[in-house]
């Protein structure tokens, strides 16, 4: 069985940039951009997630995880589309403890599904970006959103 090597169209967030590499939707990718070599990782896939949230309400919010599993499928295609969703779902559960702090930790497992039901949509966005920018390296920047 052959590899599907189709490179999914770039994603542009709310802030006409790309979710992959932040160049404004006027300017070309970077040339390292997830959506040039079609290597993409949890950050993107959170970011990607952002725009998808609305689209996957669960009783009284929203159902990150299937968000985020969305996302995974729609740049990574079927087979990979699991575990990077899982990791980019894990990396999300980090950060969501982090911010709640230690008592959060019992619960880990069910942290993203709690942020879903009871986090407005801006909280949700907020979370996404901030759990990329954590698994980049980079301090969480609430302006991103």
């Amino acid at each position: 069985m052959s590899q599907d090597t189709t490179i999914s169209a770039r994603e542009i967030n709310h802030q006409d940039e790309c979710v992959g590499c932040s160049a404004h939707l006027s300017d070309p990718c970077h040339p390292l951009c997830p959506f040039e070599t079609g290597e993409f990782g949890p950050a993107v896939i959170l970011r990607a997630a952002n725009h998808r949230v609305r689209n996957h309400p669960a009783g009284v919010g929203y159902d990150i995880a299937g968000a985020i599993f969305a996302a995974a499928i729609d740049l990574v295609g079927n087979d990979q589309a699991q575990a990077l969703a899982d990791e980019s779902r894990q990396a999300l559960a980090d950060y969501l403890v982090g911010q709640w702090g230690p008592q959060a930790e019992a619960i880990h497992n069910q942290v993203v599904y709690r942020h879903g039901l009871f986090a407005q949509l801006a909280e949700i966005a907020v979370s996404l970006y901030g759990a990329a920018d954590q698994y980049d390296g980079n301090d969480p920047d609430p302006s991103d959103c």
